[in-house]
């Protein structure tokens, strides 16, 4: 948490509880670069400032302003997420993981992060680059239940939605997946690959 209070980019989802714009950065970095979402995040912003307006957006509207992103299922499902958020929660996000898994387009990684950093429910998320920080500070290749086992065990329940997103930002320009950069990194002294490859990483033994 030190280490992401002095070095965390500065990116605009970030300076926000709201779990309308968590949700939205949340949807549009699946499978897309931080660098190519943020002028797309700020102008959809613009078009639909919250649930509400683009609830009531047509479908043509909706993937209009998703052009550039790619990936238009994501655009369809947030926007039958956020017409059944309006149409059965009056408008309001569920406040808690297990409810938000149970919309449209949410599963387990983006219902955790949103009741994590909106809401700060003690839940830990694990990405790509969460898992791969975890599989070299363990040097066990873990099974996907371990995984969550695991950052779920480190998560601080003070700040759980810092610490989510601080894991995430680990991995992304630290613990990279090539070439990591260790000197730099908070937890070496406690890493068991010391920046390993996954060929050094042993396999996890049965439960």
């Amino acid at each position: 948490l030190r280490w992401y209070d002095q070095h965390r980019r500065s990116l605009p989802w970030r300076e926000t509880r709201d779990p309308y714009r968590i949700w939205l950065s949340e949807i549009m970095l699946q499978q897309t670069r931080v660098a190519a979402v943020l002028d797309h995040y700020r102008i959809f912003l613009e078009r639909f400032p919250n649930v509400q307006t683009l609830a009531a957006a047509s479908e043509e509207a909706v993937l209009a302003a998703w052009s550039g992103l790619g990936y238009y299922r994501r655009a369809r499902m947030l926007h039958r997420c956020a017409q059944q958020i309006v149409e059965q929660d009056g408008g309001c996000f569920p406040r808690n993981s297990e409810s938000l898994r149970a919309l449209p387009g949410i599963g387990r990684y983006t219902a955790a992060a949103i009741a994590s950093i909106a809401f700060a429910e003690s839940v830990a998320v694990v990405d790509g680059n969460v898992e791969r920080v975890l599989r070299r500070l363990t040097g066990i290749h873990l099974t996907t239940p371990q995984t969550w086992q695991h950052a779920q065990a480190l998560l601080a329940d003070s700040r759980p939605g810092d610490f989510n997103q601080a894991m995430m930002e680990l991995g992304a320009t630290v613990c990279v997946p090539r070439a990591p950069r260790c000197p730099r990194c908070p937890v070496r002294k406690w890493c068991a690959t010391q920046g390993g490859t996954q060929g050094e990483v042993a396999r996890a033994k049965p439960p």
